[in-house]
């Protein structure tokens, strides 16, 4: 049985991880301050309403498979002739299934009346969904090959958005650009698979075996498209403004950069969650959710609060004036840093891991069947303000589902204890920070936020220092003791 090499420091895939995702978002981010102003709220609004309805077509498509087959390749890793025939499997049901759902996707172009054009270039969008191999090596936790064959992309795509969209009527270039430097990311992962994968025979063949299961992992996969994508389809549905969806994108932008920072560590951590509950190493699985949960909240209160506090003179010195409505999302959406961070956590690696995926599914459907009775009846009152109350609604409900579901090994009283001195030190940082906008004229520049910035970092860490918080002082015992080694 030939075997692959796995065992990667956990630590080390979660930098790469948090990294690779990061860069996701980040070509949009990095250009975002030239491209709102170039393209405008209105034109930010085509595209992600365009891009909301693309996404379900392409959610469809992949069937769940990815995250399915990530689980299932860190459980088989050792085994490589296994790994290669499931590797093979799941990707014929994916561009089967995907290619069943680019049909179903030409018959919204033709019967388009409005932005037919960027509705045909999202076709891009389709074809890197059924070419997307990341899952397999995430699930070998090889997150570091994953991020050097997306960087340089990402860095072209960034230089080609700043020489070709110059202005308004340049939209289309900034669909062929985004879309365009995914698909090259994914393209270029290929000749990093080959090493992982043998020679296997198409006759034994057994696609169908992965249909089922992997459609559990689809149902909350779709589930989890309404929270980012029905939102931005409802504000067009719903307002006709492009300009509400405008505000919405930038603001969640923001937001999502932010959370993906707390939620790469479920992602990393995963696989091995899997693994270990798999071996019957119970006791490990266990400390690791503890130190992983109290990472979280460390760490994500801080981000929420303090992007309530610089929020004031972030979006106007980031994105340009025209865009205050969006402090106000920005506030809202900073409270989802915390809660996505700890469903995620919580959904996979506990739910996930341990193999209840049916009440995983109950609890994100239930979520997605509140975010939508929510959206139709805030979104006519605040517009995009309604959409984003909706959404913090729904993923807080999902979280106190999931750690019911999940209560041998979590439990709401303990997240509260292990918040509190984090909770503690993010208010007083977050207060000192609008007290400081409301008395003072800080000016709305990268100074200015960056000077905040500072500020609420070393204040809250001098706090939770004081605090003598006991996950924070292990950890600086551990770099102290790591420091000295070297």
């Amino acid at each position: 049985m030939k075997k692959i090499p796995g065992n990667v420091s956990v630590k080390a895939n979660y930098l790469y991880n948090m990294f690779y995702e990061v860069l996701l978002l980040l070509v949009p981010l990095i250009t975002t301050p030239y491209v709102s102003r170039v393209l405008e709220a209105d034109g930010i609004g085509i595209y992600s309403y365009t891009l909301s309805i693309v996404t379900y077509f392409g959610l469809a498509g992949k069937l769940g498979m990815p995250t399915y087959g990530q689980l299932q390749v860190s459980v088989m890793r050792e085994d490589k002739t296994e790994t290669s025939y499931l590797f093979w499997e799941i990707m014929i049901v994916k561009f089967i299934s995907t290619g069943i759902c680019t049909i179903a996707y030409l018959f919204v172009i033709v019967s388009s009346n409005t932005y037919q054009v960027y509705f045909a270039l999202l076709l891009i969008y389709m074809l890197s969904c059924a070419l997307d191999f990341t899952w397999f090596l995430q699930g070998l936790e090889q997150f570091k090959k994953i991020v050097f064959r997306n960087l340089i992309v990402k860095i072209l795509s960034v230089a080609l958005i700043f020489l070709c969209v110059k202005e308004k009527n340049d939209l289309w270039k900034y669909f062929i650009i985004i879309q365009g430097s995914v698909l090259i990311g994914n393209i270029l992962i290929i000749p990093q698979i080959r090493q992982y994968l043998v020679k296997v025979e198409f006759s034994k063949f057994r696609i169908f075996r992965h249909i089922r299961p992997g459609f559990m992992y689809f149902i909350p996969t779709i589930a989890t498209t309404i929270y980012l994508s029905l939102d931005k389809s409802m504000i067009g549905w719903i307002t006709h403004s492009a300009f509400e969806n405008g505000f919405y994108e930038q603001a969640h932008k923001i937001e999502q950069v932010v959370v993906t920072v707390v939620t790469s560590l479920s992602t990393v951590t995963m696989p091995r969650m899997a693994y270990l509950f798999k071996s019957g190493n119970e006791a490990d699985a266990k400390n690791k959710i503890v130190n992983s949960m109290k990472f979280i909240l460390c760490v994500s209160i801080p981000m929420a609060f303090g992007m309530i506090g610089v929020s004031k003179i972030l979006i106007p010195w980031f994105l340009g004036d025209g865009y205050e409505k969006c402090v106000m999302l920005l506030r809202i959406f900073s409270v989802l840093i915390i809660v996505v961070g700890l469903n995620n956590a919580v959904g996979k690696q506990v739910l996930m891991a341990i193999g209840k995926q049916k009440e995983y599914n109950y609890s994100v459907i239930l979520g997605a069947i509140i975010n939508a009775i929510l959206n139709s009846i805030l979104i006519p009152l605040w517009a995009s303000v309604g959409a984003a109350v909706a959404s913090v609604v729904a993923e807080t409900v999902v979280l106190l589902i999931f750690i019911r579901a999940g209560k041998e090994y979590i439990s709401v009283k303990q997240i509260i204890m292990n918040a509190k001195n984090y909770m503690a030190a993010g208010l007083i940082m977050c207060t000192t920070l609008l007290l400081l906008n409301k008395k003072t004229m800080i000016p709305a520049s990268f100074k200015g936020v960056a000077g905040e910035i500072i500020l609420g970092i070393f204040e809250y860490f001098i706090i939770v220092l004081i605090c003598r918080d006991r996950f924070v002082m292990q950890q600086i015992r551990l770099l102290i003791r790591s420091a000295r080694k070297k």
